[in-house]
């Protein structure tokens, strides 16, 4: 069994939600962010990693936005979280906001938003 390293300090505990992520157990990971993101309230990789969480494996939409907002407004050129937002956009049916996501993450150096672009928004409006 793994051991992991917990501490008082919320890098630990995130790189250990990283881990248990990669090993496929998504209660301990994100038992793992949410505690890193209480150690921590500033920790934007945290929230973007809780995100992608509750959108990849937990279909929960709503809060993958909630934590993917919360990584971009303390981190505002994070071109991954902009992505990932689009793309769970894209899942609501709200092709405008993953659109606008996707040109942003483009724009911010993530080459693999151009994909998207091509495949759903060069046929609506370039605003």
């Amino acid at each position: 069994m793994k051991k992991y390293r917990y501490t008082n300090n919320a890098e630990d505990y995130y790189k250990n939600g990283i881990e248990k992520y990669e090993l496929r157990d998504f209660e301990g990971a994100l038992s793992d962010f949410s505690i890193a993101i209480e150690m921590n309230s500033d920790f934007a990789e945290a929230y973007f990693s809780r995100g992608l969480l509750y959108g990849k494996e937990y279909h929960k939409y709503t809060k993958a936005i909630k934590d993917f907002n919360k990584a971009i407004k303390l981190k505002g050129d994070y071109a991954e979280a902009y992505y990932n937002r689009g793309v769970t956009h894209r899942i609501l049916d709200d092709i405008k906001k993953s659109c606008e996501d996707w040109r942003k993450a483009k724009e911010l150096g993530f080459e693999d938003a151009q994909i998207l672009i091509d495949k759903y928004c060069n046929r609506f409006n370039k605003g």
